[in-house]
């Protein structure tokens, strides 16, 4: 039988806000998607970052207003998407393969980090912070 393609679109809140929500709503995703495996589906996975991104912007804004030396400088909001989107990737692929393979399911998961395209810019950011 020939897999059919779908693709598993993960919304804003789908993994909570904190690290604990997070590997709890992972695995339960990964349940999901491996039980869509099980019905012989090619899966794509997309997921959004709203909380995680907001997290680590906050968070490197802070370390930098902290550093009294000046070495180190606010990140720019795409640097905080790709460190929001490859840590999400590492978590998901991580329970993916694990479900897959507790459920006797020998396929690659893998992630890809894309690039992110802000059609907007906040009031503090400037076209070269991206």
């Amino acid at each position: 039988m020939k897999e059919k393609r779908i693709v598993v679109a993960l919304g804003r809140n789908a993994f909570g806000e904190t690290f604990p929500e997070q590997k709890k709503n992972v695995k339960k995703a990964a349940q999901a998607i491996a039980d869509l495996v099980e019905q012989k589906y090619q899966i794509v996975i997309t997921h959004s970052n709203g909380p995680q991104v907001g997290m680590i912007q906050t968070a490197m804004t802070e370390f930098a207003r902290l550093d009294n030396d000046k070495n180190y400088t606010v990140a720019p909001m795409s640097l905080c998407g790709a460190m929001s989107e490859g840590y999400i990737g590492y978590d998901l692929q991580n329970a993916i393969r694990t479900e897959l393979l507790d459920r006797g399911i020998f396929k690659p998961v893998s992630t890809i980090i894309t690039p992110v395209s802000y059609t907007h810019l906040r009031a503090h950011e400037t076209s070269q912070d991206l």
